[in-house]
């Protein structure tokens, strides 16, 4: 095989502007493919097969049309030297001839890259901002559940998503992926979130929480996002969230909402009662609020007191006793449960039900808020959400010295590490609760004795 040879040569030497033809040269043969790339005539120098630029002689927008040209000349001269090095351009096959196969490539060649390009462009308009907002929307598989992300994921993505939006319109920052690569990011947008938001440590982590997997995500799709954002802790600390005794719950559980409603004390048409109630059983089931409200959807065997569902979750089979309390519950909706209302107003009933039922206990609590770490003093009540429930579950059944895989078997958490953040038990309980463990190990140890003054 003879010495291959690649020129490039304008169609129109007349027009302003003209299209660039590609000529191949071996053996004897020859053939011509349109490159798909018009030139303007002034700015191609035939001599070393490109386009110049020049600040001086030509517009800028000239200038970067040149160098797109340029760029896709080099990958074709690439494509088709490793093309020619690897396969015999004389041979024929298929019905077709040597010819017909070599310019067959050379437009196969041609079309990978232009789109290749065109992608790259388009790629290189669209900002992180806008990629997170189309990401969120789509239709994707949680590697973790095997199953898509559910609504109620998208829109708390949707939320990140306002909160970065917000705080780029205030801070001014460029709407790059270079934005996240940057050193002063973490600081930046710290610093928004403490002194004009006024938020907790764990709005920050939670944020970037989700903005690492867009920004994977992103990373995947060819888009160039740097290596900084991974430095961005994305865990939140362990928050210190209180539970219920089982005293408390049932203090709620026996608030007679009727006589309090007719007595002024619960406004008539409120939600309250239903809201309690599905608190209630969570409490005594650790079922997540989404599990809640598909109570309808399970499985309650009354006979042998069990309830089988697949948690919304993890979309694992979990299969629980009923309390006595559950199933008072159930008889009292006959198996047809309520939904939940709104987040917000459910939390309010329940701090309402908290009060009402004088779960009042003074509860220091440790917040970083605004980057200032303080301990408040909160009347325990003020504490209470919908989430209260789950730890509630998990830390009196961990009380009642459950073994931990036992509880996990019920919550559906998978890892212990998971697990025993839920648990919420104070310094003096857990002292209490191995000094019991001491009273059957060791004869003698009596843990109701006061210790006397010597």
């Amino acid at each position: 095989m003879g010495t291959i040879r690649i020129n490039f040569n304008l169609k129109d030497l007349s027009k302003k502007q003209t299209l660039l033809i590609l000529v191949c040269r071996w053996d004897g043969n020859m053939v011509k493919v349109s490159t798909q790339q018009n030139v303007e005539v002034a700015t191609w120098d035939s001599t070393i097969q490109r386009c110049i630029t020049s600040e001086e002689k030509f517009s800028d927008k000239s200038n970067r049309q040149s160098r797109k040209v340029n760029k896709v000349l080099d990958k074709l001269i690439k494509s088709l030297e490793d093309y020619f090095r690897l396969n015999d351009p004389n041979k024929s096959y298929g019905g077709m001839t040597a010819k017909q196969i070599v310019k067959h490539q050379i437009q196969l060649s041609i079309e990978r890259i232009i789109t290749g390009e065109e992608l790259a462009e388009k790629k290189s308009k669209v900002t992180p901002l806008q990629f997170f907002e189309e990401y969120v929307k789509r239709d994707r598989i949680d590697p973790h559940t095997g199953s898509y992300v559910s609504e109620k994921t998208k829109v708390h993505h949707k939320t990140v998503l306002h909160r970065l939006q917000e705080f780029f319109q205030y801070s001014h920052l460029a709407d790059d992926f270079n934005t996240f690569d940057d050193s002063r990011f973490d600081a930046l947008f710290s610093d928004w979130c403490y002194k004009v938001k006024k938020y907790k440590l764990n709005t920050i982590r939670a944020t970037y929480g989700v903005l690492k997997p867009w920004l994977n995500a992103a990373k995947k799709e060819g888009y160039n996002v740097g290596e900084r954002y991974k430095e961005l802790r994305g865990k939140g600390e362990d928050v210190d969230n209180i539970y219920l005794t089982e005293d408390e719950i049932e203090r709620i559980y026996h608030l007679d909402i009727a006589a309090l409603k007719a007595s002024g004390d619960i406004d008539m048409k409120s939600e309250m009662e239903s809201s309690r109630d599905l608190f209630i059983i969570g409490c005594w089931t650790g079922l997540r609020r989404s599990d809640l409200n598909k109570l309808n959807e399970a499985l309650f065997d009354i006979d042998k007191k069990l309830i089988t569902l697949t948690a919304e979750k993890t979309k694992r089979r979990v299969v629980i006793p009923m309390h006595p309390f559950v199933i008072e519950l159930w008889n009292k909706y006959q198996g047809k449960f309520p939904h939940l209302c709104d987040k917000s107003k459910v939390n309010q009933h329940l701090k309402e039900c908290g009060r009402l039922a004088k779960v009042d206990e003074k509860t220091p609590i440790i917040e970083n808020r605004a980057g200032q770490v303080k301990t408040i003093i909160y009347p325990k009540y003020q504490l209470i959400g919908m989430h209260t429930a789950r730890r509630s579950f998990a830390t009196n059944m961990y009380k009642r010295r459950l073994p931990t895989v036992s509880i996990m078997q019920l919550t559906g958490h998978t890892t212990e590490h998971n697990f025993l953040k839920y648990i919420k038990v104070t310094k003096e309980e857990n002292a209490q609760m191995i000094a019991e463990q001491f009273a059957t190990m060791f004869k003698g140890f009596d843990v109701s004795d006061e210790t006397k003054d010597k």
